[in-house]
Formats: structure tokens, sequence, C-alpha cells
């Protein structure tokens, strides 16, 4: 499985949809990309906080 996450995955699946011109850049695609882009980084963010909180525990948990 692709680490992508689903916002990021959506944001490649319209370029590629752009590319091939069956879509237009226009002003809605360019607000539901930045929200994209926003909702990206947010997950990324939780991803991260998740995996240290995992290697915090790791350290924690008895041997």
């Amino acid at each position: 499985m692709s680490s992508k996450s689903l916002p990021a995955y959506l944001q490649q699946i319209l370029e590629n949809h752009v590319a091939q011109s069956d879509l237009v850049y226009d002003d809605e695609l360019k607000v539901i990309m930045e929200r994209l882009h926003k909702l990206n980084d947010s997950v990324e963010k939780l991803k991260a906080n998740i995996r240290q909180r995992r290697v915090e525990q790791a350290k924690n948990e008895p041997r």
C-alpha cells in the first residue's frame, strides 16, 4: 500500500486529470486543491504525532 495520505492521493489524481485536459484548472479546482493541501498537512502532523507516541511508549515499556 502507498504511504501517501488520501488527500495527497486525491491531489495527484486531480493534477493528472488536469494534465490530460480532463479538467480545467479554474477557481473552483484551485480552492479544492488548497483545501486538500491543508488537509494533507493536518494528516501528516497527526501521523508524526502517532509515530512519536509509539516511540515514547516503546521506551517506557518494561523489557
